[in-house]
């Protein structure tokens, strides 16, 4: 067997990329769950087809179902940043130079998503939206 052209590098590794398998599944189950409270309307049982903002309320208006929104929207954050930094590794950035710019975008991508995904249910939560 081949070894690989440079050694691993422990120090980059982060928590981001050590949760990347549990986030992974976090994020599969909340899409499961989104699908069905906000799709499909098994988990809302005030859930009219075709009323979005209503639905969305009478679903985050209960504060387990805001809670469980807003730590998944935690773990896409997590996920999201070691994507995003990864891409660009993926795209032959890897260059210590870029790590700067790289680790920016990514925290500035991940921040604006991830508080504007975390914001929906504790608005609405806080009945702030309503």
């Amino acid at each position: 067997p081949t070894n690989y052209q440079s050694p691993r590098d422990y120090v980059a590794v982060n928590f981001a990329s050590r949760s990347m398998r549990y986030t992974g599944v976090i994020v599969l189950g909340y899409i499961v769950f989104h699908l069905l409270d906000l799709t499909i309307g098994t988990t809302n049982p005030d859930f009219v087809h075709g009323e979005v903002h209503d639905n969305m309320i009478a679903s985050m208006q209960r504060w387990p179902v805001a809670i469980v929104y807003i730590i998944c929207n935690i773990a896409v954050a997590v996920h999201l940043y070691h994507g995003t930094w990864s891409m660009f590794q993926s795209l032959g950035l890897n260059n210590p130079r870029y790590n700067a710019a790289r680790r920016l975008f990514a925290t500035g991508i991940t921040t604006v998503i991830g508080l504007g995904n975390v914001l929906f249910p504790l608005l609405i939560v806080t009945r702030v939206v309503k």
